[in-house]
């Protein structure tokens, strides 16, 4: 085997141990002391809380006007029983979850993959526990909720609007939307799109965390556009293949 393809497959191989002892240790009652609870639940305020609200206005306006050129398209066409599915479809079950975790990545992940190559630069060993603990994991965890919690407000809102763009005001649709949702997350589809939530999360979570393996002198040289092409590619694996375990 090639020298380069070797120091790829081990590097991989570091990331897939790291990834999977940062999600153990996620789920580990003993790591949650008081100094890391309070870590996490500042880094849930800032990568959740506090953009709810206008990321909620941003789902609700795009959903509106989405939900409006399909309804009036597919009208044009004599397909107006399809809209509201298409909507679902497209909008609640591959865009909004894609949506929220790029939305995430930018912005609280990036936060995160400065503040740590900071830290890494001025020669902290952010691999100890107890700093690890304090530095790195309220992050993970915080970007992870960040993305679940975005995903699901956002989704709910855009069903929401669909209905009252398609219906109106009217409690008169609701047996057929009930009918056409429940049609769409199937026994399949339900599971399959909360563990691409639940992927796309982790992802999400812990690529910035990942900076914490190399070593200072490469943290300098363009570690972040390094872990952002790697997060937008693992996001891009995560999608392609939801999309085909759930449509083919």
């Amino acid at each position: 085997m090639h020298q380069p393809v070797r120091r790829l497959l081990l590097r991989e191989w570091r990331f897939l141990l790291f990834a999977s002892a940062t999600l153990l240790a996620a789920l580990t009652p003993a790591t949650y002391v008081t100094p890391v609870r309070r870590a996490m639940a500042q880094a849930l305020c800032v990568s959740a809380w506090q953009v709810l609200p206008g990321y909620a206005l941003l789902t609700v306006l795009f959903g509106a006007v989405a939900t409006h050129i399909v309804a009036v398209t597919a009208a044009s066409y004599g397909l107006s029983h399809l809209a509201l599915e298409a909507v679902v479809r497209v909008l609640v079950v591959e865009l909004i979850p894609l949506a929220a975790a790029l939305f995430v990545a930018m912005r609280s992940g990036m936060a995160m993959l400065n503040r740590l190559a900071t830290l890494r630069v001025q020669d902290v060993d952010l691999c100890r526990p107890a700093v690890f603990d304090q530095q790195v994991l309220p992050g993970v965890i915080g970007n992870f909720f960040a993305v679940v919690l975005l995903t699901l407000v956002s989704g709910t809102l855009v069903l929401c609007v669909g209905y009252l763009v398609v219906y109106g005001l009217t409690p008169w649709g609701l047996s057929g939307f009930t009918r056409l949702v429940g049609q769409v997350f199937d026994p399949v589809t339900a599971p399959g799109l909360l563990l691409k939530i639940v992927l796309f999360a982790a992802a999400v979570g812990i690529a910035p965390a990942t900076l914490v393996l190399d070593p200072p002198r490469r943290v300098a040289v363009g570690s972040d556009m390094r872990i952002t092409a790697r997060l937008f590619l693992l996001l891009a694996l995560i999608e392609a293949a939801a999309l085909i375990l759930l449509h083919f």
